[in-house]
């Protein structure tokens, strides 16, 4: 009996361990979504109030009879040029995973809606890491992924399986 629950707390540990490291949604303009705004500021505004990381997805919500995203260089942008996206999302909601730090731009390629403000730029960052304690010019310890808690916990709970069995 105390091995069941000892089980079950170390399986409460990993999946709060796990859950820590989940990306965060962000849906581009909040409940207005992606659609031509009312100022030419409103995305600019919107970004400014999040942190985005590495992980993270945006997710935009639009009329897709009227509206779509693709992601530009920043001439483009700049330029509002809707001729050469990287890619274009065009069936909503759309996600967009942001799997590299650094700065990100997005616009509607629907003629006239870039110049008036449907676009998007914004800057994403690594997620912080720990605390170091090592001393300068050692070099820090490996630390474990959470491929490698995941496997150990998963080894614990076979060899306790197998040990409940016999």
């Amino acid at each position: 009996m105390a091995d069941a629950k000892i089980t079950a707390c170390l399986l409460g540990v990993v999946v709060a361990f796990l859950s820590c490291a989940e990306a965060t949604n962000y849906t581009v303009g909040g409940s207005e979504g992606w659609k031509i705004p009312s100022s030419a500021g409103t995305y600019s505004d919107w970004a400014s109030q999040h942190t985005f990381e590495v992980g993270d997805i945006l997710v935009f919500d639009f009329d897709s009879s009227d509206n779509d995203v693709g992601d530009v260089t920043k001439e483009d942008y700049d330029a509002c040029n809707t001729d050469s996206p990287f890619t274009v999302l065009s069936t909503s909601p759309a996600n967009y995973s942001l799997d590299t730090a650094g700065d990100y731009y997005f616009l509607c390629t629907t003629a006239g809606h870039c110049s008036q403000g449907q676009k998007l730029a914004i800057t994403v960052t690594q997620p912080p890491s720990g605390p170091t304690s090592s001393p300068p010019g050692s070099p820090p310890p490996p630390s474990p992924t959470t491929e490698d808690i995941a496997g150990e916990f998963i080894a614990f709970l076979w060899n306790k399986t197998v040990a409940f069995v016999r």
